[in-house]
């Protein structure tokens, strides 16, 4: 009897491991004998092009305006599972989409991505890690799957995203899970490089105060004097150099407001926020690109201006530094910058091409998907409904931006922002 004949479609993936996702989809289906829609088939295939993990979520996207059977939903999903590798927030989409779907008389649950405890940042590091929605997707999955997702919590970053899962939930699911949440928060220290990344960039001190001040919450008023002691605790410790006081003043003066008016919790002098010492060994979290932007905002707009701000852009290069990362990062953020100050401008078309052909050439892709993915977005509004300029950019030497492009003037509108990351 032929092999395919004897695998259903989770033993035939898992057999094919390793080979190509496509050949090994391929299989899968003919293992199943249930073959997908030639226009689900090529969806699949332009996701497949885009760079991982975000291939993964793309796939998942798709999934639920297909008509799947559960064994090719199941296969699809374990696809997904694989492609997305160590992004676990990326991974808890494919999994939940495979437990959904899967028999378990013929196929084993896959593992609950969970995350690895992670060391705490030091301020000779630049990047922090930051697990973004891994926790709302594992909350989305059910109560305990968002249990496990919270068992290696150990940063503020992390704690900061946990508990944004708080914001917009019913009082009651948030009196269930706020005693864990203040629990992890009085241990999130150590590390003023994702003390300073979870204050900036997550929701923690906005969800913490409107969950404090909603009546409905019981257990607000603990969940804010835990915050107290994580702010006091991390204020206090050894800060990086670029770490400053006044950043800190907005931050305790809504505490204090907060404080004050639900009562019980004593208010934070502004003193607390004084940097007592400084880590000596502190690294610049960004490339200093400045002088250029502040010349990218304030250059004459004509023909000879432009060309040499393109030419300064191109040659941005700052010294002892690496010509990947963080460069790339600073120079996408110039282009864009210049892009957005000339839109609408008869100059607009010739930066937005510039930057087009940095980002298909550079590797980009491979240092930030994130990244490259924003600018797929904005490249993709700028060639919105215009034929020629969609050709201009599925012909721009990158094909997971030719794949994206097909992508976004195949799917319906209303489709795009979902399926899309």
């Amino acid at each position: 009897m032929p092999l395919l004949d004897t695998l259903d479609a989770g033993a035939a993936f898992r057999y094919y491991d390793g080979m190509a996702p496509l050949l090994a989809v391929f299989l899968v289906l003919a293992a199943t004998a249930e073959p997908l829609s030639k226009e689900m088939e090529y969806r699949l295939s332009l996701a497949r092009a885009l760079p991982a993990p975000y291939s993964a979520a793309v796939i998942v996207a798709l999934m639920p305006s297909a008509k799947l059977s559960r064994g090719q939903a199941t296969a699809l999903a374990e696809e997904a599972y694989q492609l997305a590798g160590d992004d676990q927030a990326t991974a808890v989409l494919a999994w939940t989409a495979y437990r959904d779907n899967y028999d378990p008389k013929t196929n084993p649950l896959l593992d609950f991505p969970q995350r690895e405890r992670t060391r705490p940042a030091s301020c000779e590091q630049t990047e922090v890690n930051d697990p973004r929605n891994y926790y709302r997707n594992a909350r989305a999955a059910g109560d305990a799957e968002f249990q496990l997702a919270l068992r290696n919590i150990r940063s503020a970053v992390e704690v900061g995203r946990a508990i944004e899962v708080l914001a917009g939930l019913p009082p009651v699911e948030q009196n269930a899970l706020v005693p864990r949440l203040t629990r992890l928060l009085s241990t999130a220290s150590g590390s003023d490089r994702e003390f300073l990344y979870a204050i900036r960039f997550t929701r923690l001190h906005s969800t913490i105060l409107e969950v404090a001040e909603d009546r409905q919450v019981t257990s607000g008023r603990m969940l804010l004097a835990s915050y107290r002691n994580f702010l006091t605790t991390n204020l206090s410790g050894m800060r990086c150099a670029n770490n400053r006081a006044e950043e800190f003043k907005g931050i305790l003066e809504e505490f204090n407001r907060t404080a004050d008016k639900i009562g019980g919790v004593p208010m934070l002098p502004y003193e607390a926020a004084r940097v007592i010492t400084v880590d000596p060994g502190t690294k610049a979290d960004r490339i200093t690109s400045f002088p250029l932007t502040y010349k990218v905002a304030q250059a004459p707009i004509d023909d000879v201006s432009v060309t040499g701000m393109l030419h300064e852009i191109e040659q941005f290069q700052p010294e002892e530094t690496p010509a990947t990362g963080p460069i790339l990062t600073a120079k996408v953020s110039i282009y864009q910058k210049f892009a957005a100050r000339l839109k609408g401008n008869r100059f607009e078309d010739r930066v937005v091409r510039e930057w087009v052909h940095f980002v298909a050439y550079s590797q980009l892709q491979e240092e930030n998907p994130k990244l490259w993915f924003a600018c797929a977005r904005s490249f993709a509004d700028w060639a919105k409904n215009d034929t020629a300029k969609l050709s201009e950019l599925a012909s721009a030497g990158d094909p997971a931006l030719a794949a994206y492009v097909r992508l976004v003037t195949l799917l319906p509108e209303s489709e795009v922002t979902r399926v899309l990351p």
